[in-house]
């Protein structure tokens, strides 16, 4: 009789299986080196082992000061808050679930509140005459929003490639491609992996990278894990097209801006409306 013995712990993802049902750490392996992310199999993008393309940006944070410069390097012309969006599903009278979402900018004004840069989802979602009550917002941006920006930041640079930084704590990411041996550029939040590809890679990934520039460095897009938002730095011209994209949901906002639980003074001058931590 072959006794099978319990995988000790799962990383990141495990398989649903039936009740008494056991896999064994090899099995284990196996299974999870098919259902993780492999960017030499899964993609355009390669693992870069060489992290002087990506030093530069660290000297130009402001850690601890929890603004939009602890996310976003400084020296750029201009910056802009893009929100990830809300979503709603429901089922319909025909009994299919349908799926909607919505942008930040619309839910505050259809809830009351004010639309600005610094307007939070605890806010803007809290009753006011009649809400909108969204399900959720999402944790990345949306594939609209991703084709609308690679549209504009494209003719905003004179490169075809790019640099993209990737927190190393996801779970979905095959431990063979990102092993012990890949170099880990430290932040002083968040270690990431280097990868490049071609610009248009951005969506390749299965979680937002947390950085993103071209070559010329002529903006960069930056996402951190813990925000339901992304900030891009850029020229003047680059984030003034953006924030004229409805699409893209974005409000113009500056580094020094707080960026942090708390911040949506316009709305919530007393402090009152609970955050989620």
């Amino acid at each position: 009789m072959r006794f099978r013995r319990r995988v000790p712990s799962w990383r990141g993802i495990a398989p649903l299986l039936p009740e008494d049902t056991f896999l064994t750490p090899e099995e284990y392996e196996g299974w999870r080196d098919l259902h993780t992310w492999d960017p030499g199999r899964d993609s355009d993008l390669a693992i870069d082992h060489d992290l002087s393309a990506a030093e530069w940006i660290g000297p130009l944070l402001t850690p601890g000061s929890f603004t939009v410069g602890m996310t976003a390097p400084r020296d750029y012309e201009a910056y802009a808050r893009i929100f990830f969006p809300f979503e709603r599903t429901g089922l319909e009278s025909d009994g299919q679930w349908s799926s909607e979402q919505i942008r930040w900018i619309d839910l505050a004004r259809t809830n009351g509140w004010v639309a600005h840069a610094l307007m939070e989802r605890e806010t803007i979602t809290s009753t006011s005459g009649t809400p909108v009550e969204p399900e959720h917002c999402s944790r990345s941006l949306s594939p609209e929003q991703q084709a609308a920006l690679l549209a504009i930041l494209a003719r905003y640079t004179t490169s075809t490639m790019g640099w993209f930084l990737l927190w190393d704590g996801f779970g979905n990411l095959s431990e063979r491609a990102f092993g012990p041996r890949v170099p880990k550029l430290v932040h002083h939040v968040r270690n990431y992996f280097l990868l490049r590809g071609p610009l248009g890679s951005y969506g390749q990934f299965p979680d937002d990278p947390s950085y993103w520039w071209p070559d010329d460095r002529a903006w960069c897009l930056c996402t951190d894990t813990d925000f339901s938002w992304s900030y891009l730095a850029g020229s003047r011209e680059c984030v003034d097209e953006v924030l004229r994209t409805p699409v893209a949901d974005a409000m113009e906002t500056v580094a020094d801006n707080p960026a942090c639980s708390g911040m949506d003074t316009v709305n919530d001058p007393q402090g009152r409306v609970p955050r989620l931590p």
